[in-house]
C-alpha cells in the first residue's frame, strides 16, 4: 500500500500511541474517582478513534486530494488568520484581568501567590507584545 499523505500517517501513529499509552496507563493505575476513569476512558477512545481515522485517510488517494484542498481552499485560510488573530486577541484579554487580579489581590492581601497571579500573566503579555513587534518589523520589511 502506498502512503499518499505522510503528515497523516505519521500523526494517525502518534495518537494510535497516544490512545494505547493512556489505555495502559488505565489499566494499570486505575483511580478510584469513577468519574476521572469515565474521563480517562472516553479520552482514550477519542485519541484512538483520530488516531485510526488519520491512518487510514493516509492511505487514500482521494481523502489526501480532499485534505490538500481544504487546507488551501481561500476560505478555510481566511477563518484560520482570523480565528487565530481574535484567539490572540482574546488571550490578551485573559491576560491582563488576570494580571489585575493578581495585582488587586496581591495590594489586599500581600500574599505573594496572589503576586505570582499578577508577576506570570505579566510576562507573558509582555513576551507576546515583544513577539508582536518582532514579527510586524518582519513583515514590514518582507511584504
Amino acid at each position: 500500500m502506498k502512503i499518499y499523505n505522510k503528515k497523516g500517517f505519521v500523526a494517525g501513529i502518534f495518537w494510535i500511541i497516544l490512545a494505547v499509552w493512556s489505555v495502559f496507563l488505565d489499566f494499570n493505575s486505575p483511580d478510584p474517582n469513577g468519574l476521572v476513569r469515565v474521563r480517562d476512558t472516553i479520552l482514550s477512545v477519542f485519541l484512538l478513534l483520530l488516531g485510526i481515522t488519520s491512518f487510514v485517510r493516509a492511505f487514500s488517494k482521494r481523502a489526501t486530494k480532499e485534505d490538500i484542498i481544504n487546507k488551501q481552499d481561500e476560505r478555510n485560510i481566511l477563518i484560520r488568520y482570523k480565528s487565530k488573530s481574535r484567539m490572540l486577541d482574546i488571550a490578551y484579554g485573559f491576560l491582563f484581568v488576570f494580571m489585575i487580579c493578581g495585582l488587586i489581590g496581591y495590594k489586599l492581601t500581600a500574599n505573594i501567590a496572589w503576586g505570582m497571579i499578577f508577576l506570570i500573566p505579566g510576562f507573558l503579555l509582555g513576551l507576546f507584545l515583544i513577539i508582536e513587534i518582532v514579527v510586524n518589523i518582519y513583515y514590514e520589511k518582507h511584504v
